[in-house]
């Protein structure tokens, strides 16, 4: 199956796969997968989150800093040093200085997550991330044991 799909396939096929066997949320649970399993799943989880709603909704959604230090592990393992770089040196002190005021932000309100954009400095870094699609499919391609689960 995996050398059968085209890319964009086998992208959503292995991630709904693999979420059903581990929790991307989770870093006691990613750290039971094996290190291309869990590069993928901390990389893409990062990079669509952002997509979708930009750092700001990363870390709201993601608040454990245990999980920054795997996807930054994620984007080493991957061979994405840049990538890398920009989220340790640029993204990841600004998220820092925010933490505590995220927090204070979880009302149980979507309004109130949604008005604390303008207050954040994280939107300002989202157009920084770019997404790593075809390098997460090559390693899936070159280790189909990994993900054939």
């Amino acid at each position: 199956m995996i050398a059968d799909l085209d890319d964009s396939s086998l992208d959503d096929h292995v991630w709904l796969r693999l979420l059903g066997v581990y929790e991307p949320s989770d870093p006691e649970t990613l750290m039971r997968a094996p290190e291309g399993v869990r590069a993928y799943i901390c990389t893409r989880l990062f990079e669509w989150e952002v997509g979708n709603g930009g750092l700001h909704q990363y870390f709201f959604n993601n608040p454990d800093p245990g999980l920054l230090q795997l996807v930054l592990d994620g984007y080493s393992f991957l061979g994405l040093a840049e990538a890398r770089r920009i989220i340790e040196d640029v993204v990841a002190p600004v998220a820092a200085n925010e933490i505590a005021w995220r927090e204070s932000l979880r009302d149980g309100r979507i309004e109130t997550f949604f008005a604390s954009y303008v207050e954040s400095k994280l939107p300002e870094y989202d157009e920084r991330i770019a997404f790593h699609d075809d390098e997460r499919i090559r390693y899936v391609r070159s280790n189909p044991q990994l993900f054939s689960i």
